[in-house]
């Protein structure tokens, strides 16, 4: 966080430090090669007895790279008040972990605001965060597991909902957020009809960790994905039905079409 906070910082001699430990050595500077350069930072072998637990830890931590931070702006003579500022900023946010996704937008009516932040404490959370005109908060939807690199810019799609898009899949799947706090993960190629795509839509809702679990969802789209000869949603439904307790004797149509396949 406090590097996500404080960078980028121009500097005419490098573009990238490495930081490393020293224990009990000096901090001091590497000449850089190529713009990179390495930053030892001095710190004690042994472990302060302050240093017992999470938050102490993290406070540590942040001490010990901000110093080495200070050491390399005097080395490169960069600016270091974007670091204080981030130091500061660690501090007040009590150490935890959040920061927005890309840009704000307004409703179109101009009644709200809505941003995508990322919060991470035991996991990445991503939560979209709408607020009325005068600042206040309307609501917080919490949509997906994971960080930024699976997310794209959201967009309003009409005056009451707002659409995500999830970029690492294709299709062009997108949640689709309502004022009112609900979330629907959409897999438009899904909506086809198409036993394969329905079965893919199932299994994003099913395993993978990204999207958070829709258990309605995704057994309703499982049972419809189930075609003659498609033995993996046969298979899987079968498997679902027997882990929720529901009596999960095939009908005498998947037999069937589990010997075609």
């Amino acid at each position: 966080m406090y590097f996500r906070k404080a960078l980028s910082v121009l500097c005419s001699d490098v573009q990238k430090l490495n930081m490393y430990g020293c224990p009990n050595g000096e901090t001091v500077c590497g000449e850089p090669t190529l713009g990179i350069a390495d930053v030892w930072v001095n710190f004690p072998s042994v472990t302060p007895a302050s240093v017992n637990d999470c938050k102490s830890q993290q406070a540590f931590v942040r001490d010990l790279v901000h110093e080495g931070i200070v050491a390399a702006s005097k080395r490169f003579g960069f600016a270091v008040d974007n670091f204080v500022e981030a130091k500061l900023y660690v501090e007040q946010s009590d150490y935890q972990l959040s920061y927005q996704i890309g840009n704000s937008k307004a409703s179109p009516d101009r009644k709200y605001t809505a941003a995508v932040w990322c919060n991470f404490d035991n996991q990445y959370i991503c939560k979209l965060r709408v607020m009325n005109r005068d600042g206040t908060l309307l609501c917080v939807c919490h949509f997906a597991n994971g960080n930024e690199h699976s997310i794209g810019q959201l967009r309003w799609d009409g005056c009451d909902n707002v659409r995500i898009p999830l970029t690492t899949v294709t299709g062009d799947a997108y949640w689709n957020c309502h004022l009112d706090g609900s979330v629907r993960f959409v897999f438009p190629k899904s909506e086809t009809g198409d036993p394969h795509h329905l079965y893919q839509h199932a299994i994003l809702l099913l395993d993978w960790a990204f999207v958070v679990f829709d258990r309605t969802a995704r057994l309703d789209l499982l049972v419809r994905s189930v075609s003659p000869g498609f033995k993996y949603a046969i298979r899987r439904l079968h498997r679902e039905k027997q882990h929720q307790g529901i009596h999960a004797d095939p009908p005498d149509n998947w037999i069937t079409s589990t010997r075609a396949g």
